[in-house]
């Protein structure tokens, strides 16, 4: 156990492996410049009256000098400016042909580190000291706004990514954990002031990672198209409706529902399997997508008198467990689903790795060749569903539990299109492609897009053109879909983070490793 924890941090470059690294690290360092350009002007400090208007790093360095944070934010300044431009330039130096050597990353590392704690000390001096009125003036209500955290933040990511750069390219998995996990983990602390951006982390960016990653075992390990896959997540969240509401009387507690979701959409998994084993590519998905359409119309039509029709399943319970009331913050919804995800992870990417997992690859490459070796197909079919339905299930509940109605509208075919846009952008069979789709797609479409029309409101009075209010940015949410779709087939067919099974693939056209090879168990 100790001698594969430490193989994590063990440097292996090889060829193919720092193809996929490097992608990892522009990630990453591409991420560490917009969060530094974001923290540097947006307001440092705000408070509850002020509508999110404040000074922000660069109001202070362009004031005048008024003591030794004055000269810390002039140092922050170009490590700032050295570390944002950087990308770019050894981007352009790459595409000519040249390299930034080992000193470069040396210089950029310690760039990093020293605008990391000259972060930590102007903050110090201005929130806890109060030297010196560098963002105006700090009265009792003032707080300190996600600004800082975010300028913390991508000081720490920058410097992961160019001190450890061999690491990075090497183990871009582990790389990508450890740059993303501790974001995710104090995002709640970080956005304390913002439970509208909360709630999108909550109420989309956990959901549809959860959903991605249950699609990712049907449509990237077994190779199984579901277009379907919305109603496994309306099975879980009536599952939730019904047993935590006064509809049926029923009020079970939230972790009871996400297993009972979970089981409930497990078992129609396996209903739905049964009888398209014989099935496979265009005629699979053809069934899929009609169970898809079936689910919500049972709903609509209220099958038994269970669904409430048309209407939904309102007042659904939310947990409270003594000091822990769901209903008052997102927050701990969110902290919920990032441990439940977690520990989804960990599960997946065992089973990717066991007998399981290297079955669900031989049926997705040759089915025949497959049964020819002594794999049980139908079992193996019917358990890549199981699984993945069970995942849409588990979502379904936290899903139910959080937006505390549910009706048809929520689990419509645009649904299943989404998870399935979020799996071809990240990465078919990729775990961590899949959650780098997740937040790339869930953020522009449900976050930037229903914003914009605010964002395009302020800017056309700034800039004096009306015309910029008018457009409903919301209305464009399949436009995006669609070029996010085109642009991965044209430019990265693979995804943003393929597989190295996917990888390999594509860049030879044909089976050039054994698949224990592939699969790393060799």
């Amino acid at each position: 156990m100790l001698e594969r924890f430490l193989s994590l941090f063990r440097i292996d470059t090889g060829k193919r492996e720092r193809n996929q690294g490097t992608t990892v690290f522009w990630i990453i360092a591409g991420t560490a410049s917009a969060l530094l350009l974001m923290g540097w002007l947006l307001p440092w400090f705000v408070n509850d009256y002020s509508a999110g208007v404040g000074y922000s790093a660069q109001d202070a360095l362009v004031s005048s000098p008024t003591g030794i944070g004055t000269f810390c934010i002039y140092i922050m300044a170009v490590a700032m400016i050295m570390l944002v431009v950087s990308p770019i330039a050894e981007a352009i130096a790459r595409a000519r042909g040249r390299a930034f050597g080992k000193r470069a990353d040396r210089i950029r590392f310690i760039a990093a580190l020293v605008g990391l704690a000259l972060t930590a000390v102007v903050w110090f001096l201005v929130s806890v000291i109060q030297e010196e009125p560098l963002f105006g003036s700090f009265t009792a209500g003032t707080y300190t706004d996600s600004a800082v955290w975010l300028t913390m933040y991508g000081f720490a990511m920058a410097a992961l990514a160019y001190g450890a750069r061999d690491w990075v390219v090497a183990r871009q998995s582990v790389a990508f954990g450890v740059a993303a996990l501790p974001f995710g983990i104090f995002l709640p602390l970080m956005f304390h002031q913002a439970p509208d951006f909360l709630l999108w982390a909550a109420g989309s960016l956990a959901i549809y990672m959860l959903l991605a990653l249950g699609l990712n075992v049907v449509v990237g390990f077994a190779g199984l198209l579901d277009l379907g896959y919305a109603a496994f997540f309306a099975i879980g969240g009536y599952a939730c409706a019904s047993f935590a509401s006064p509809i049926h009387n029923i009020h079970l507690p939230l972790w009871v529902l996400i297993f009972l979701g979970a089981a409930v959409a497990s078992m129609f998994g396996a209903v739905l399997g049964a009888p398209t084993l014989r099935l496979r590519g265009d005629y699979l998905a053809i069934v899929t997508l009609g169970f898809g359409e079936i689910i919500p119309d049972l709903a609509t039509n209220n099958v038994f008198n269970l669904t409430g029709g048309a209407n939904g399943i309102s007042g659904i319970d939310q947990p409270h467990y003594g000091a822990l009331d769901f209903s008052t913050s997102p927050r701990w919804y969110y902290w919920s689903l990032l441990i439940v995800s977690i520990l989804v992870i960990i599960f997946l990417r065992n089973i990717e790795r066991s007998r399981v997992g290297r079955a669900w690859v031989a049926l997705r490459e040759d089915e025949v060749a497959a049964a020819a070796t002594g794999i049980n197909t139908t079992t193996t079919k019917l358990l890549a569903f199981a699984i993945g339905a069970s995942v849409s299930g588990l979502a379904g509940a936290f899903y139910g539990s959080i937006v505390s109605i549910v009706s048809p509208d929520d689990f419509s075919f645009s649904v299943s299109i989404a998870v399935l846009s979020i799996v071809v952008l990240g990465g078919i069979g990729n775990i961590v492609g899949v959650i780098l789709g997740s937040f790339i797609l869930t953020f522009v479409i449900f976050w930037v897009l229903p914003n914009m029309n605010e964002w395009t409101t302020t800017l056309s009075t700034t800039v004096h053109v009306p015309a910029l209010a008018g457009i409903d940015f919301s209305s464009y949410t399949f436009i995006i879909y669609g070029l996010a779709l085109i642009a991965m087939m044209l430019l990265r067919p693979g995804g943003l983070l393929p597989s190295r099974a996917r990888r390999i693939e594509l860049e030879s056209g044909e089976e050039s490793e054994s698949l224990a090879a592939v699969q790393g168990v060799a």
